[in-house]
């Protein structure tokens, strides 16, 4: 027996109690609006929402906000309204033509509000703040509304997503959005056709109306399909078992470190005939290539790989892209991939709820990648930054020389390093 998840059960159930015409609004975990898969239900739960009504606003909440409740899934508020008798009819009528005439259910939902003359705009936004910091105490920072004394509204609600969404039902097609916070008014055919999962999560909405910014004069602007290509290079680490082979991870900083042995599951050594032990497949990076973690790519681990990495082994949850194009200068890319811009692009794109969110390759390769045309410009404009980066290293070094130095006085051990303490879902690690 499939399981079915609790929100999915408790979205068909509300709606079968409302009654024509009537809405609610529930808090629902965010892999409904944006999980792909089929097995998940989710974008049929999806289509079961477009097909009973609008989907009137969705705001998106920040990871924390219910942590302090012991909840750490990503949710997002829903606001629905059912359609009347005479709507319901109207779309039946179009949806069925259209499933009749072969065309894909998921598909057929945005047609048939079409045709049958029931289009209407969703309103969109992101609070980053919520009324209390991430660990819990209050804070009077809010993106959802202002409250006033004794616990009533505030009269002024400017630069509150409550302010905007009055804004935008006072005039749907004059509502022109806003960045702090982030808010948007988006018709319902566009926002169903935005993604081939007809996903609903506003901040993939949201930042796809900024990637439609133009960029710099003179800059290329292609999707990174076009500049970056999967590479698979599967080892068998069976056919050497006595070798020891280097294995990497990564870190938030899109720091590249060995992957520690004996650390969690991981094997004593990095041995072929242990790593041959392991299940799932592992796979070899060249110096240059981009490497991420397709679980912890929300969380800025993404690195371009450096020669000292070289052949350096990874996961399958590791996906690696060799750069394509010659016009493209790895430490540009190194820098651009860390950039504000996409780090924002890999948290809109990710898929999931709870604390390790996924990433999918097909929608890393759909994000669009913009750079100077000239290898010499781009390492020109990032100059600064890898040299602040490299006399970081160097102070790093420094301060571990002096520091064991240090030590060594007082308990004359030489250089002797303690183990490292685990730590419970450690970024980059599968």
């Amino acid at each position: 027996m499939q399981k079915i998840a609790s929100e999915q059960v408790i979205i068909e159930r509300c709606i079968d109690l409302l009654e024509p015409g009537g809405r609610f609004g529930l808090i629902l975990p965010d892999g409904l609006f944006n999980n792909q898969g089929a097995p998940s239900n989710c974008p049929q739960t999806r289509i079961f929402l477009g097909r009973s009504g609008r989907i009137l606003a969705i705001v998106s909440l920040p990871d924390y906000a219910f942590r302090k409740s012991g909840a750490q899934n990503k949710t997002s508020i829903l606001f629905f309204e059912k359609f009347t008798q005479t709507e319901q009819r109207r779309f039946d009528r179009q949806y069925d033509r259209l499933i009749d005439e072969g065309v894909d259910p998921g598909d057929a939902v945005a047609a048939a509000v079409t045709a049958a003359d029931l289009s209407y705009s969703v309103f969109l936004a992101e609070a980053n703040r919520v009324g209390y910091s991430t660990v819990g105490t209050a804070s009077p920072q809010n993106d959802l509304y202002r409250a006033g004394a004794n616990g009533a509204m505030n009269c002024d609600q400017e630069g509150t997503v409550l302010r905007e969404w009055s804004l935008f039902k006072s005039n749907h097609a004059a509502y022109p959005g806003r960045t702090s916070p982030d808010c948007m008014g988006i018709g319902f055919e566009e926002l169903w056709a935005a993604h081939t999962s007809h996903r609903l999560d506003p901040k993939y909405h949201l930042f796809k109306r900024e990637a439609a910014r133009p960029v710099p004069e003179g800059w290329v602007k292609t999707v990174i399909s076009t500049v970056m290509r999967r590479r698979e290079v599967e080892f068998h680490p069976e056919a050497e078992p006595d070798r020891l082979f280097q294995v990497m991870t990564l870190s938030q900083t899109g720091e590249i470190r060995p992957r520690e042995a004996g650390k969690g599951r991981n094997p004593p050594q990095w041995l072929g005939t242990y790593l041959a032990d392991t299940p799932g497949s592992w796979f070899a990076a060249s110096s240059g290539d981009v490497v991420f973690s397709s679980i912890d790519l929300w969380k800025g681990c993404i690195s371009v790989v450096p020669e000292e990495f070289e052949g350096a082994l990874v996961s399958k949850e590791f996906p690696i892209y060799e750069i394509i194009d010659p016009r493209l200068s790895a430490p540009f890319l190194q820098c651009l991939l860390r950039s504000r811009y996409y780090q924002r692009a890999f948290r809109a794109i990710t898929t999931g709820h709870s604390n390790r969110r996924r990433t999918q390759e097909l929608d890393f390769e759909a994000l669009e990648i913009v750079f100077p045309q000239s290898p010499e410009e781009q390492e020109r404009i990032v100059q600064g930054i890898l040299l602040a980066r490299e006399a970081q290293r160097t102070a790093a070094d420094e301060l571990r020389r002096e520091f064991n130095g240090f030590s060594d006085l007082i308990d004359g051990r030489g250089d002797e390093a303690l183990p490292d303490i685990p730590e419970d879902g450690e970024p980059g690690e599968d």
